[in-house]
């Protein structure tokens, strides 16, 4: 095994056991490092669905405007190495195993334990700080209040939807996940916010108030509108655009792209972008795995919808580029998730099901969603690879075929649609 297989073996080694959310350790742990984390401004990204490719957003419009931009997310899709970036170019896996052998011997040395997403985040911050950023894009982990990454002191904070998922740790209902997430404002602090309830939208409201942040919601402060052939305008905050254009699909990912910019609008400062810049940046942001069309005859989609939310999304885009064609799904889910009420949202738009598994614990028995999946006619089949295969081998060129309930199955799954595409294509 060479070292960077083991340097990753390590640490996908801590993601055993219980989530356990706190800032101590963090505090700690990046004390050691004469704390990294205050030595770039940065940006602040949640939300239940939408953090990642609003960051994603965020990250292309600031190094197209020429900022030397770090972004850091989570999960990647198939390369550790994807989870930091500064501008176009992931970490290397030899920074990858040279630094997490630093953070590894300075916390054991130091008596500090880590969680997987603790540890990750220290190498993020400590990279993006020896690289000279000049802003860091940093999406949160999971909730907010507690989590890894909210030791930053940001210029501005984003919270992009809220809606329920991640009971177990961030509560039952979405006023309790609200309150999770809406703990990343901080005092002072403007906080730009996306579609959600009335009553959540009144949580943070009331939060930000008694943190004396300046606050901003989508469909009020601002907004956006669609247009035809895709486009969208933006009504801001000081600012307005009209006919921009968004390289990434769905009506969802315009209200992100307009939370994006209201944050950029804000932060527009210390860090003005130019108009042309903005819309650059938006036609060119790349984010692999969220409403992705790898392939056209038969149309291949690869979407990493893994709650009801993200799910009712796809569906709403689906309803729009099948147009009347047969469409096959190849589905696997964590267990731990609503893979009911997603597998009824599909059901509805879907032909024909294939019921797979990833090579994780936390998977759900293909056998299991296909017992609870009446809609259309369906089987198991537990490799995913071979799943995929079958679905494509049977489609007409006219068919969909889409591959959808976690970003894990996406990770799985991509390298080898892009494999079977090439090989369409060279034959």
């Amino acid at each position: 095994m060479d070292r960077y297989s083991e340097t990753l073996e390590h640490i996908y080694k801590l993601r055993g056991g219980m989530i356990d959310l706190r800032l101590d350790r963090m505090e700690r742990a990046l004390a050691l490092f004469d704390h990294p984390e205050r030595k770039f401004p940065s940006l602040h990204i949640a939300g239940t669905n939408g953090k990642g490719s609003t960051s994603a957003m965020l990250h292309q419009v600031l190094t197209v405007a020429g900022y030397r931009s770090g972004l850091y997310t989570s999960p990647h899709l198939v390369s550790f190495t994807e989870r930091m970036r500064v501008g176009e170019v992931e970490i290397s896996p030899g920074e990858v195993v040279d630094l997490a052998a630093e953070v590894r011997q300075r916390t054991e040395a130091a008596g500090v334990p880590l969680t997987f997403f603790e540890f990750v985040t220290v190498m993020a911050f400590i990279y993006f700080a020896r690289q000279r950023i000049d802003i860091g894009v940093i999406e949160v982990g999971l909730g907010g209040r507690l989590d890894a990454t909210n030791v930053i002191s940001p210029l501005v904070c984003a919270i992009t939807t809220i809606s329920k998922d991640h009971e177990a740790y961030l509560g039952p209902d979405e006023l309790s996940i609200g309150r999770e997430k809406g703990g990343i404002i901080k005092t002072g602090v403007p906080v730009v916010c996306g579609k959600m309830s009335n009553e959540v939208g009144h949580l943070l409201r009331n939060i930000a108030l008694e943190r004396a942040a300046p606050a901003y919601f989508l469909g009020a402060e601002f907004g956006f509108s669609l247009k035809n052939e895709g486009l969208f305008d933006y009504t801001g905050i000081k600012q307005s655009l009209a006919d921009l254009e968004l390289a990434l699909r769905g009506r969802h990912q315009r209200a992100n792209a307009a939370v994006a910019l209201a944050a950029l609008e804000l932060a527009g400062e210390k860090f003005p972008v130019r108009e042309a810049d903005l819309r650059t940046g938006l036609e060119t942001v790349r984010w692999p795995g969220r409403l992705e069309v790898m392939h056209h005859r038969p149309m291949v989609i690869l979407d990493g919808a893994h709650n009801s939310e993200g799910v009712r999304a796809l569906v709403d885009e689906l309803r729009d580029l099948s147009q009347g064609r047969r469409t096959k799904l190849l589905f696997a889910a964590m267990a731990d998730k609503e893979w009911g009420i997603m597998l009824r949202e599909l059901g509805a738009v879907v032909d024909e099901a294939i019921f797979t598994r990833v090579t994780m614990e936390r998977s759900a028995e293909p056998e299991q969603l296909a017992g609870s999946f009446r809609a259309v006619p369906h089987r198991v089949i537990r490799d995913p690879g071979e799943g995929l295969r079958t679905l494509m081998q049977e489609a007409r060129s006219d068919d969909v075929v889409v591959v959808a309930g976690s970003l894990y199955l996406i990770g799985e799954i991509r390298p080898l649609v892009q494999e079977l595409v090439g090989a369409n294509s060279a034959s």
